[in-house]
């Protein structure tokens, strides 16, 4: 009975991350990594662990539905870096979706705005036109520098997604860019 109420967005997101031949494989509840973008409102679904490249393990954190308003899902992905991380300056980007119409229009562009800490990765992002297509498809994206219990960098999409061939391309494009960024290499 249990498991027929357990929200399955990790079961699915495993599922459709193998269908497009990404190996993912869900662990056992009670990682270090569910902890990591987590704050008081919202509560791990757990984790997925991906096996090649530069996205090492995705976590899905999810808020659940209260009186005014409904649940909302975030998906993490975890970017870790080897070797040691500047703890100096915190790097916390975000896309903004530009409307043609506020609230209710289309959207016609994709914009990064935030603290890069000298990295140009707003730069970069801003003018990639797959990753802007990306999210204009699937949602806001955030990029956070972490230097505490997760040595390097988050990619938060603000709702649940199924990922396309394309869109993981895309994925692994922005780590790439984030790993390759002046302040890492």
């Amino acid at each position: 009975m249990k498991d027929l109420l357990r929200d399955k967005s990790r079961d699915e997101l495993a599922y459709a991350l193998n269908s497009i031949g990404v190996e993912a494989q869900m662990v056992e509840r009670g990682r270090a990594e569910e902890k990591v973008e987590d704050s008081w409102y919202q509560r791990s679904l757990g984790v997925i662990d991906i096996h090649g490249g530069p996205i090492r393990w995705i976590n899905i954190l999810k808020k659940d539905r209260q009186k005014h308003s409904p649940p909302r899902w975030w998906v993490v992905l975890g970017i870790p870096v080897d070797g040691p991380v500047s703890t100096r300056q915190r790097t916390k980007i975000k896309t903004i979706r530009k409307k043609s119409f506020p609230l209710l229009g289309k959207i016609v562009d994709v914009i990064w705005k935030g603290d890069d800490a000298s990295t140009a990765l707003v730069d970069t992002l801003s003018g990639d036109i797959p990753t802007k297509t990306l999210a204009k498809r699937i949602g806001n994206l955030e990029i956070k520098s972490h230097t505490d219990r997760f040595q390097g960098w988050t990619l938060t999409v603000d709702r649940r997604f199924t990922p396309t061939g394309q869109d993981w391309e895309t994925i692994v494009k922005i780590a790439d860019y984030i790993l390759s960024s002046p302040r890492y290499s």
